[in-house]
């Protein structure tokens, strides 16, 4: 008796820590507004030629569509983002954080998660991205190795 009433107990108190511990470091989740600065349509001219993705639409509905060259009307990818969390920094400029799935094999079942760092200049007319598929990246430099840096031009 006094094993199961101890048992009990221990599980109760392992219960409401679990639950006062999620509770105490669980952050709001951030919630997109319809005028994200981040929507619109990004370019790169000088990714026309490589392999990274010249032309980004970002769409409010959660979706991006990647074309190959700054003016190709030829939609590459469609991939699948959520914003996570939004700030503004002390010199004005905007950032994200952000979780993009893309789709493997255009197949909806298997897919893999990239977390992105994203900051928009104060003008609101650059947008430089990190990429990494481990976790949020924690700086944003197109010298660090870990990470796929890429920068785009709003395209008005």
């Amino acid at each position: 008796m006094k094993t199961r009433t101890l048992a009990s107990i221990m599980i109760l108190v392992l219960a409401v820590l679990i639950i006062a511990g999620s509770c105490a470091t669980g952050k709001k989740a951030y919630v997109a507004q319809e005028d994200e600065e981040l929507y619109g349509t990004w370019v790169n001219k000088e990714y026309n030629d490589w392999h990274y993705h010249a032309k980004h639409v970002i769409n409010a509905d959660g979706t991006i569509f990647l074309y190959p060259t700054d003016n190709s009307p030829r939609l590459i990818e469609e991939d699948k983002y959520i914003i996570t969390d939004k700030w503004h920094d002390s010199e004005g400029n905007i950032w994200y954080k952000a979780i993009i799935t893309y789709q493997v094999q255009k197949s909806i079942e298997k897919t893999t998660p990239t977390y992105v760092l994203a900051k928009i200049s104060n003008s609101g007319n650059i947008l430089e991205t990190v990429k990494s598929g481990v976790d949020y990246p924690t700086e944003l430099s197109p010298d660090a190795l870990q990470y796929k840096y890429e920068i785009l031009y709003r395209q008005e």
